[in-house]
């Protein structure tokens, strides 16, 4: 496969500027081409590999840029797709549609869209007609597959592109997590954990004990259940009645600076989601991982960015955790994720092999 001179990355809606400071930083490099919200493109000023990964915590999915088509019915905008890719060989074909507004804002979730389906099949139909081995549509990329990128940027505006799915992300359409549902959830901090673990292969195991800081009304601690480990939920507020009533949850009414550590004794995991600034999250939680009674062996931590300023801290939040003794320690903004990003810390990056094992 060709590299060309333009990469595309997708983020979520709003954190363009914070992802563009970011790659400004850690990717001097690249210079901003094209911009819309959810969507930028940049052009490069030396070579990449074919399987570059970037350092970033704001990009959601990215990969080679080959252009753009536009027009106004789907056959000819497929049409252009087929003479833009030619004999390109590809594994998988990725079609979706960048988010139309912030995730969690007026029920908006990034699942596959209803255009994104029409334009995908039109599209597997037209890719396929002149190839050998045809293309499957939309499914979870097996890893180092090469796979085809169509962004419905607009109705009548489609980016197209290719990435190696060289890490866990990449094999996902547009970066997003198959978590759909047919039942219902306790709140969107399920899709959030669930995305969370997927990402970071956290080595969560059935029978382990879990402490959660933040847990009204129940959302996370419903897939902690879900996964056979045993919860502490601490929060001041309820839970939703079924997820109290759980036989392998104790609910804590309390605030996270009221418990007692030596009553929380034997957590394994923490997982905190906390209404407050990123710095206020780590003194709470650096008064767990500090205390005599508890052994922590991982963390997955919500940092909200309650003004995107804050997101030039991010490092410093990292360098944080690692100077509390663990091994890896790394941030993304999630799908799920609002005006926030996820940490996820492993004390022993052994414990991650076995997890991949």
């Amino acid at each position: 496969m060709q590299e060309t001179e333009f990469i595309y990355v997708c983020c979520q809606r709003g954190a363009e500027p914070v992802l563009k400071a970011e790659l400004e930083r850690e990717h001097p490099e690249l210079r901003l081409a094209f911009s819309r919200p959810g969507f930028v493109t940049f052009k490069l000023t030396t070579p990449y590999p074919k399987n570059f990964v970037l350092r970033s915590t704001f990009a959601r999915a990215y990969g080679w840029s080959m252009g753009r088509c536009s027009g106004e019915e789907g056959d000819a905008l497929s049409r252009q797709v087929v003479e833009l890719i030619g004999n390109a060989a590809f594994d998988q074909m990725h079609v979706w549609e960048r988010d139309a507004a912030v995730p969690g804002h007026a029920g908006f979730e990034p699942f596959p869209t209803e255009l994104a389906q029409c334009a995908g099949d039109l599209l597997l139909s037209a890719v396929n007609e002149k190839r050998d081995r045809p293309l499957a549509l939309n499914r979870m990329a097996s890893p180092d597959q090469t796979v085809l990128d169509v962004v419905l940027v607009e109705p009548n505006q489609w980016w197209v592109g290719w990435h190696v799915a060289g890490t866990i992300p990449a094999r996902w359409v547009g970066g997003v997590p198959p978590l759909v549902r047919d039942d219902e959830i306790t709140s969107r901090a399920y899709y959030k954990l669930a995305e969370a673990c997927a990402w970071s292969q956290f080595p969560l195991r059935k029978g382990d004990l879990v402490l959660e800081l933040g847990s009204s009304p129940g959302g996370a601690s419903e897939f902690l259940l879900e996964q056979g480990t045993s919860v502490f939920a601490v929060d001041p507020a309820p839970l939703d009645p079924e997820i109290a009533e759980h036989p392998k949850l104790m609910h804590l009414q309390m605030r996270s600076k009221d418990v007692r550590k030596k009553d929380v004794a034997g957590s394994r995991w923490l997982v905190a989601d906390l209404n407050v600034a990123p710095n206020y999250t780590l003194d709470t939680v650096e008064d767990f991982v500090s205390n005599q009674h508890l052994h922590l062996r991982g963390m997955i931590l919500t940092l909200k960015l309650t003004k995107w300023e804050l997101a030039a801290t991010l490092g410093e939040c990292r360098e944080r955790v690692k100077a509390w003794g663990f091994d890896i320690v790394k941030t993304r903004q999630l799908a799920f994720n609002r005006r926030e990003v996820c940490l996820v810390a492993i004390r022993d990056r052994m414990d991650l092999r076995s997890q991949r094992r």
